[in-house]
């Protein structure tokens, strides 16, 4: 049988504390008792571990701070991000430096050149549409991680959540109720969550010939979600009327914005419009009837993105590319058979609130 290899975990194993805090010891950084750091140097020593040289060296000439630039502060989406990340990275002796870019990227540029400054140990980053983040600057950032949206050609580790196959079960979640013309209230054209996500729409859809899929594309704030629903529905109500009978939320912010253009409208949801969000909020639930929602696993993906920038830190190889975090279709009230058609859904999914898991979790890297 193979000898195992020893890593900075199995150091860890042995002496019964985390890696983080082995990693203390061999960077001399934070808090470590004598006692504890004498078991650890002796667990390296009955092990054979011997650190990356090379990543020691780096880390020793950055500071103890990693920075989270997030793509849109004003959505609560990033601020539950950005409080997993911090409990994850919790006495690992690294602070947060929490950065804003509004969705520009010009920007995100003078942010990452501000935190360049600081000579981080890494970077948490959700990348801005148009985001000129390239492999030529992950260097100068230690260790980056990149979590929602995904760059092109970046290598570098990536937490995400099932776009397509969450908005596609939404979607036929919405057709199994009777609806024929279903609209996709999208985020910005060219980010990759916006395409993954009309990507799972667009496909439902072509699987059910008669059923017409729209999809307007916004700036992914309640203002925007308004304006776009609100042409969506002009045309409404009456018996005559046409337009979709049905909306899915790119965001919570979006998803506020189509309850709000609906309402303004002298409509009713899920009467004369129903609707499933994206990334569920405190407010949904004060509906009435409550929101149905894609209740995206923030916490979980900001736990992960930390766990994988530790890694990184602590000189442990961490391959590039997704991590999949599945979502989950939670039914509430939202959800209705549309006023004209009175058809009654063909699968269960009329119950007040239940909880869907919408795909299996997928091996890290794949």
């Amino acid at each position: 049988m193979a000898e195992t290899k020893a890593t900075i975990y199995t150091v860890a194993r042995a002496v019964g504390v985390s890696a983080q805090t082995v990693s203390r010891v061999l960077n001399g950084t934070g808090q470590v008792s004598e006692k504890t750091r004498a078991a650890v140097l002796a667990a390296i020593e009955a092990q054979g571990y011997r650190p990356n040289a090379v990543g020691r060296s780096l880390r020793a000439s950055r500071t103890p701070m990693v920075g989270v630039l997030v793509a849109d502060i004003g959505n609560p989406f990033y601020a539950r991000l950005h409080r997993a990340i911090e409990r994850r990275l919790s006495g690992s002796g690294y602070s947060l430096m929490l950065m804003n870019c509004d969705d520009d990227a010009r920007i995100e540029r003078r942010q990452l050149e501000l935190l360049r400054s600081y000579r981080p140990t890494g970077l948490v980053i959700v990348p801005s549409v148009g985001s000129s983040l390239s492999a030529a600057d992950l260097p100068a950032f230690g260790h980056v991680v990149s979590v929602s949206r995904v760059l092109e050609g970046l290598p570098v580790p990536a937490v995400v959540t099932d776009e397509r196959e969450s908005v596609g079960a939404a979607a036929e979640e919405l057709i199994s109720y009777g609806h024929t013309e279903i609209a996709l209230i999208a985020g910005p054209q060219k980010a990759s969550t916006t395409r993954a996500r009309e990507e799972g729409f667009r496909a439902a859809l072509a699987r059910h010939p008669g059923r017409r899929g729209i999809v307007r594309h916004t700036d992914g704030t309640r203002a925007g979600a308004q304006a776009a629903a609100a042409e969506l529905l002009s045309t409404r109500p009456g018996p005559t009327a046409t337009g979709p009978t049905a909306m899915i939320g790119f965001n919570a912010l979006v998803t506020e914005g189509i309850v709000s253009a609906i309402m303004a409208a002298g409509l009713r949801c899920p009467e004369d419009v129903s609707v499933i969000g994206f990334t569920d909020a405190g407010w949904m639930t004060l509906h009435r009837p409550p929101i149905s929602v894609i209740d995206q696993p923030v916490e979980e993906m900001g736990a992960l993105a930390g766990r994988l920038l530790l890694d990184l830190a602590a000189g442990e190889s961490v391959a590039p590319g997704p991590r999949v975090v599945p979502s989950t279709l939670v039914r509430r009230g939202s959800v209705a058979a549309p006023t004209a058609t009175g058809a009654a859904p063909d699968t269960e999914g009329s119950a007040p609130s239940t909880q869907v898991t919408v795909s299996a979790a997928k091996e890290e890297g794949s």
